[in-house]
């Protein structure tokens, strides 16, 4: 006889919500995915913004294809150089120009020139800066309550590292929480 083995509790994004990410990579406007996957424009806007697992998985996706575009520019980077040699060495001094312009942007001393793509990719990294706050602020009131302002400053000179321990603590047990409440442990 089989054993049967327990559903797993944590949840996963549906369907919808799955597709939904795949149209919002391709550029698409909220209206658009959720008319695409078969939901309103304000159910993807919610997604988009108050969805921890949500957006860490579109912004992992994000980096993804990101990560996955800079290695095929990686990849044709030696033959731009050798059409970007051919203008810098021209007789037109517009081509030599816009040459030069993009070799001093490539050594990145005309600007930046790094698209930052970012944001957390997973629902802890979405949820744990917020509790952090919240927890040094918890921990912060709890200190003027019980202690004077002597105490207070005699306390955290050089006590720096311990205080950050049991922040970080505190806002890890308000992690596991919040995890478990939105079932994603």
């Amino acid at each position: 006889m089989a054993e049967t083995t327990k559903p797993d509790k944590i949840r996963q994004l549906s369907i919808e919500q799955e597709n939904a990410i795949e149209h919002l990579l391709q550029g698409q406007s909220d209206k658009a995915a959720a008319e695409a996957v078969g939901v309103s424009r304000q159910t993807v806007w919610e997604w988009r913004n108050h969805d921890v697992l949500f957006i860490a998985e579109l912004n992992r996706q994000r980096f993804e294809m990101w990560q996955e575009a800079r290695e095929r520019l990686k990849s044709l980077a030696n033959r731009a150089l050798d059409v970007v040699e051919l203008q810098l060495d021209s007789d037109d001094p517009k081509a030599a120009l816009a040459a030069a312009k993009y070799v001093l942007q490539g050594t990145r001393l005309l600007g930046e020139t790094e698209l930052h793509v970012g944001g957390p990719t997973t629902p802890e990294g979405m949820l744990l800066p917020d509790l952090r706050a919240e927890a040094h602020k918890e921990l912060a009131h709890k200190i003027v309550k019980r202690e004077s302002l002597d105490d207070i400053l005699f306390r955290s000179e050089g006590n720096e590292a311990e205080i950050e321990k049991e922040i970080e603590a505190l806002a890890q047990s308000k992690l596991k929480k919040s995890m478990a409440e939105a079932g994603l442990s």
